[in-house]
């Protein structure tokens, strides 16, 4: 089980080099994607993916423990205490990422996914590792990312075409790439370009579903060329930022 905060060696930008692919600025690499020496002194994972584990808060762990533990497992009730966690979706859609290269194939929804796996893998996998008791600002921003989701899935709901639950988890997930720098990894990227690019790069190479990724890159389109995702994240941003400040009335 890997420890919270585990550094990663080498800084990324020194072995990931910038293209472009008609996108924004996307990293790419093949040593990247298929060579874990990188992250020499990792210890094994729950499943094959290089890269440390990404934290759940001690409540997402208690509440499955609970969950699990009865004759019957609620899925329902499993997949709301899982989509209330950024580090727990993120860790579940890794894993499901990987048993299913295939984007056509694989399952949709948190309660799909949960039913696809073994209760015992998909488990080891969500719960590798825990926020350090020390950690507030990874508590902070999970809490923040809850907001934006939730805001995000009710603006959608009002938005012709766009599905309240990948709202959810564009919302939730959105901002990928500033978790390697917020979880104390050393991959030496700092602007808002920069983490958006490997943003991208963390989303395919966990082979996340398709309008996550693209979700991520629309983020950098302007004002006057933005897309709906981009439109949808900016509403949701203002709406969290609204009821935190109504909150703290």
């Amino acid at each position: 089980m890997t420890q919270a905060g585990l550094p990663i060696t080498k800084h990324m930008n020194e072995r990931v080099k910038i293209i472009d692919m008609g996108r924004t600025q996307i990293y790419e690499n093949d040593e990247v994607l298929g060579c874990a020496s990188m992250f020499s002194g990792a210890p094994a994972f729950a499943f094959a993916d290089p890269l440390p584990n990404i934290p759940v808060t001690a409540m997402t762990r208690l509440q499955l423990d609970l969950l699990l533990a009865g004759r019957s497992i609620d899925l329902t009730a499993v997949g709301e205490v899982i989509l209330s966690d950024a580090g727990a979706t993120l860790q579940m859609f890794r894993l499901i990422g990987e048993e299913h290269r295939d984007q056509t194939n694989r399952p949709t929804s948190i309660e799909e996914c949960i039913i696809s796996l073994d209760a015992n893998r998909w488990y080891d996998a969500v719960c590798a590792t825990g926020i350090a008791h020390n950690n507030d600002a990874v508590l902070l921003e999970w809490q923040r990312l809850r907001r934006v989701a939730r805001c995000a899935r009710e603006i959608a709901r009002g938005t012709y075409g766009f599905s309240p639950e990948q709202a959810y988890m564009v919302g939730l997930l959105h901002n990928l790439g500033s978790f390697p720098k917020l979880l104390g990894w050393e991959n030496g990227v700092s602007s808002p370009m920069e983490q958006n690019a490997l943003g991208v790069m963390l989303a395919e190479y966990w082979n996340l579903p398709g309008y996550l990724v693209d979700a991520i890159w629309e983020q950098q389109q302007t004002r006057e060329n933005e897309s709906h995702w981009a439109s949808i994240l900016r509403q949701a941003h203002e709406m969290a930022r609204q009821i935190e400040e109504s909150s703290n009335r």
